[in-house]
């Protein structure tokens, strides 16, 4: 079966759909019971919860799913850097008018990065010219 593909700009994962593609993300494939059992202590669904979650996401088309022998085995349809990338490219258009360079002043302005932070930037940045 064939990965489904997503454009970026597509990709704006809610707090519930980040949970379960964590778990995805960390192991793949993983069945609605297995989901349940990783996700019933934190952040408490039941598995009704879980279902209906996953049934919205395979319509978003972020994860798809195989019929195994006994259950659906789930897979994330997009990967965790192509997530960051869009909702990255999301946060920067809403908040800082697609500014990079607002975004680090605001970030320097309050102390928001440690110098060792800040050390890692200046090597990106150095490696990306």
């Amino acid at each position: 079966v064939e990965e489904p593909k997503l454009d970026e700009k597509e990709i704006i994962l809610q707090q519930s759909e980040r949970y379960i593609m964590e778990k995805l993300w960390e192991e793949s494939p993983m069945t609605i019971m297995q989901l349940y059992h990783a996700l019933k202590k934190e952040p408490g669904w039941s598995k009704s919860t879980v279902n209906t979650l996953l049934g919205r996401m395979v319509e978003k088309e972020i994860i798809y799913y195989e019929e195994g022998k006994k259950a659906r085995q789930y897979y994330p349809a997009i990967q965790r850097e192509d997530a960051a990338v869009a909702e990255t490219e999301s946060l920067l258009k809403r908040v800082y008018r697609g500014s990079v360079g607002m975004m680090m002043s605001t970030m320097i302005k309050k102390n928001a990065l440690s110098e060792a932070e800040m050390d890692e930037l200046y090597e990106i940045l150095r490696k990306g010219k």
